[in-house]
């Protein structure tokens, strides 16, 4: 018999990366397709309110990278 593996978009393949402070290098979200919101008020639960949190934490971070690398440039 044919069996079909069940993969999820929240299955990482690759090892997470960590950053040298232990912080987890986070992945740039993927925004969501009109079809994969239900319109039903899903609220914090909606797919698009996660991806603004996700959003917000990942732009949040990248600010800081470029900042770390910027002022590491400047220190050399």
């Amino acid at each position: 018999s044919h069996q079909m593996m069940s993969v999820t978009m929240t299955e990482h393949v690759l090892p997470e990366q960590l950053l040298t402070n232990g912080e987890k290098l986070l992945a740039a979200p993927v925004y969501h397709e009109d079809w994969e919101c239900c319109d039903n008020g899903c609220e914090e639960l909606c797919v698009y309110e996660i991806y603004r949190v996700q959003k917000k934490a990942y732009d949040e971070q990248q600010s800081r990278l470029k900042q770390l690398y910027q002022d590491s440039k400047t220190t050399d």
